[in-house]
């Protein structure tokens, strides 16, 4: 279960980080993110900190930097929202290799009139979401910027020889995906374009794109119990998640258009709107579901206990083909075109 904001983000207190300094503000978070993790050997307060790996594990080492702009609007999103939202993106990509987030250290640029209970928030965000899965800050770096910048890098583990790649797909292989796709990008298409329109269900796509859930339960199961060919986690976009699942593999893909997951929320939205909910799901990113492949010996057992044991609805959209068939959508009706990745690219033009 996510973690609860709490019922004010920040305090009304006026001091910002030019007034109380940088290890003014340090000595202000110290205490909160003391070191729990007992692998853990120094956290916060040394030029570096010390992790001890776990026995008979393998270290996955990933980072994330979100950017104000560009990645996120300060005026849509609360500063424990943002905390929350870059902590899960990382461990979105050790659930995506089957394993567990153990530490992370934290650089931030932030303008000097950045209120420090905002700051404190952030980093609360952070510590909360992180908490649950049993990610712990041990350091980081704060400097002065003209814009808020924040970096994560997020050390995980995974038993030896059970880390989830993307490059272990076979033709035959059939995909799956958790949960549903679309809903983060239809609720940043409300916070673009606010109507009165599905309204009743706009909120939860908010939700949904404000503070994503990594499926962490699912990345474990399938790295526990081997069922997992290869696996990805769908931060730009499903359509552009599958291109690198058969890039990296060396297949191609068939989807199904009907058998692609879609909530209620999305489909009354975007008819309220007239907007096309395959759009989203195909093409609008940061879901933070995992895509991944599923060997025909091992579906049923997969199917089966997968929903039990993670809490999470998986359903197959489709399967690996030799790469010569190319990847393709089949629609509704029947037909076979060409799937485009038309996924989130930072370096795009804007239109």
């Amino acid at each position: 279960m996510a973690a609860t904001p709490p019922k004010k983000n920040s305090s009304s207190g006026k001091d910002t980080l030019k007034s109380v300094g940088e290890f003014g503000f340090i000595e202000k978070i110290r205490e909160s993110l003391k070191t729990k993790n007992p692998s853990v050997v120094l956290g916060l307060g040394d030029d570096a900190a010390i992790f001890k790996p776990t026995k008979g594990h393998e270290m996955v080492f990933t980072t994330d930097m979100l950017v104000a702009g560009r990645h996120f609007d300060l005026k849509t999103i609360t500063p424990w929202q943002l905390g929350a939202k870059t902590m899960a993106v990382n461990i979105s990509d050790c659930a995506a290799m089957g394993a567990k987030p153990t530490v992370a250290v934290v650089s931030l640029g932030v303008p000097k009139d950045f209120h420090v209970a905002d700051l404190e928030a952030f980093y609360d965000g952070m510590k909360s979401w992180g908490e649950q899965y049993g990610a712990q800050i041990v350091g980081g770096d704060t400097v002065g910027s003209d814009n808020f910048v924040v970096n994560i890098a997020m050390i995980g583990e995974v038993e030896a020889g059970h880390a989830l790649k993307r490059s272990g797909a076979k033709a035959g292989d059939a995909l799956f995906v958790t949960g549903t796709v679309g809903d983060s990008a239809a609720g940043l298409h409300h916070l673009q374009h606010p109507s009165d329109k599905g309204n009743e269900t706009a909120s939860l796509l908010v939700k949904r794109h404000l503070t994503p859930v990594p499926r962490f339960t699912v990345g474990r199961a399938l790295s526990t119990k081997k069922w997992a060919t290869s696996a990805i986690d769908i931060s730009d976009g499903l359509s552009s998640e599958i291109h690198h699942l058969c890039e990296e593999s060396g297949v191609g893909a068939e989807i199904h258009e009907e058998a692609i997951p879609l909530s209620t929320s999305l489909l009354h939205y975007c008819e309220e709107n007239q907007l096309n909910p395959l759009d989203f799901a195909l093409h609008g990113g940061e879901d933070y579901e995992l895509l991944f492949t599923v060997p025909l010996t091992k579906i049923s057992e997969a199917v089966r206990k997968l929903p039990g044991e993670t809490g999470v609805a998986c359903k197959s959209i489709g399967r690996m083909v030799p790469k010569v068939k190319g990847i393709i959508l089949i629609t509704r009706k029947g037909e076979k075109i060409p799937l485009k990745a038309k996924g989130f690219d930072h370096f795009a033009a804007k239109g």
